[in-house]
């Protein structure tokens, strides 16, 4: 369906007293997975993906073990479902921890690894995985010890006929810092590509910063990286609210859509003191929390947008309380049914803070005896209703038809929300504005209530008019959410 969004290329306008919105995501009271092997003992983190195939769910994840040693972690466990929320760790006999190979952990070397199918691959490259591989930390892993692959740090790519057992291509893609998201986006061109996110830190608004690239990846070729996420002072002013002194982007999670694309970022709001580098002439924030917040770019390739006064989506100081310090994504939302979900890593401190005069090891430790300083949860929401337009008395959005393709069939359907006695209702005006005859707002059926999926009809048919030219639909809403749309001819 195509998302409700202000500058999206099917609004074509909304009244005066109309508000575009977020739909906040329902997040479980209790994680789903949690550090319980000598592997993971340390944490676990959903620096990784979620993929459902068929009746099973599969997860990569990042992995701290019970031995960790304070460098950022490149072992990567994969994990199996059958509902999403009970998760076993099958034993892989790969990679040796702790004197032992039975253990869920894949030949994967990546920090931060992305996963996800590739449609266009043969059988033996099914699987295609991007992350940030370090060769000084990558011990243990006997696919990269070759020589001449993997000596330079940087962003690669990987790929593998099971998800198990890892090829790593020879040489960086990109540069890198530490962060990297990718997912498949299949309404991009005609063949699709891998939506990449990349952490390429520089000065911004007087502040040397976490910021992100974009580019994006199809058939073992990437297009040049360009700048997308860069906080300015919209985003300290978003901080400051919440007690913080400035903020930067750590990381993205991608939902593609048929129309704008949604991001979820992970916004990094610093706390004093500020860090500095003298040497590097960079001041730069190093302690703080990290929240969700919503962008959306209504073309691809376009600039990326947020609602006004860029609100948080999930706040970590209001989630379980295993997750009140920091939130983190997977690389990107998946749809279950008539759900979506995103799976996130939730600490209980603060990036680089764990109090006043806390050790921070010593926290670790303690946090490690009941399931690990990050552990992974999940966020639901109904399916298409992320971004969308809120009317609380009568008003109206003009909505733009489209071409009949595989994702928007013929008629007009809405995914939408009342309250006890609101109601939508649409009128159809043709390109020039003009009303159509029987398809005035009286004419058409009221809709009341949650759907999902609903058709439009007016006098009880949903049949549209016949014509050579664009329709306009102009929705009255009253008391009611407008989150998504189809609206072929």
């Amino acid at each position: 369906m195509q998302i409700i969004c202000e500058a999206g290329p099917r609004i074509a306008g909304v009244s005066d007293g109309a508000r575009f919105v977020s739909h906040i995501p329902h997040f479980d009271d209790e994680p789903v997975v949690v550090g319980d092997t000598f592997v993971d003992g340390y944490g676990c983190s959903i620096y990784g993906s979620v993929l459902q195939e068929g009746s099973r769910f599969r997860m990569w994840c990042q992995t701290w073990p019970r031995d960790y040693d304070g460098t950022d972690s490149l072992l990567v466990g994969c994990l199996e479902s059958e509902d999403g929320l009970h998760w076993t760790k099958p034993s892989y006999g790969l990679i040796e921890r702790g004197g032992s190979t039975a253990n869920h952990l894949t030949n994967l070397p990546f920090h931060a690894p992305s996963v996800f199918v590739d449609p266009h691959a043969v059988a033996d490259q099914r699987y295609r995985g991007f992350g940030h591989l370090h060769p000084e930390r990558a011990t243990g892993f006997s696919n990269i010890q070759v020589p001449g692959m993997g000596q330079t740090p940087g962003y690669y790519t990987a790929y593998s006929a099971d998800g198990i057992n890892w090829t790593v291509e020879p040489d960086p893609l990109w540069d890198s810092a530490d962060v990297i998201v990718a997912a498949w986006d299949p309404w991009f061109s005609d063949a699709g590509a891998a939506r990449i996110a990349l952490k390429r830190n520089g000065l911004s608004a007087g502040l040397f910063r976490r910021r992100f690239l974009t580019s994006e990846w199809c058939q073992g070729a990437a297009t040049p990286e360009v700048s997308a996420f860069v906080a300015d002072e919209s985003d300290d002013q978003a901080a400051r609210a919440h007690g913080c002194l400035s903020a930067d982007y750590y990381g993205v999670s991608w939902l593609p859509t048929p129309g704008p694309t949604v991001a979820m970022v992970w916004m990094f709001r610093h706390i004093p003191p500020m860090g500095r580098s003298a040497d590097r002439l960079w001041n730069y924030g190093s302690l703080g929390q990290v929240d969700l917040e919503l962008r959306y770019q209504p073309e691809r390739g376009g600039r990326w947008l947020s609602l006004p006064g860029k609100p948080d989506w999930v706040n970590a100081a209001q989630a379980p309380e295993w997750a009140r310090g920091c939130l983190y994504g997977a690389s990107h939302a998946i749809h279950v049914g008539d759900e979506t979900w995103l799976y996130v890593t939730g600490t209980t401190e603060l990036h680089g803070y764990t109090g006043s005069s806390v050790d921070r090891q010593n926290y670790r430790d303690d946090q490690a005896t009941t399931g690990g300083f990050a552990r992974i949860g999940r966020l639901t929401w109904p399916r298409h209703r992320i971004l969308g337009v809120r009317a609380r008395l009568q008003e109206q959005v003009d909505l733009l038809s489209g071409p009949v393709t595989a994702d928007e069939p013929a008629g007009l359907f809405i995914n939408a929300h009342t309250g006890t006695g609101g109601r939508l209702r649409a009128a159809l005006l043709d390109a020039k504005y003009q009303p159509i005859p029987g398809y005035g707002v009286d004419d058409c059926d009221a809709i009341s209530g949650d759907h999902l999926n609903r058709v439009v009809s007016w006098n009880g048919s949903p049949q549209l008019p016949e014509t050579s030219d664009r329709l306009i639909a102009r929705m009255e809403l009253t008391d009611a959410d407008l989150w998504a749309f189809t609206f072929g001819i």
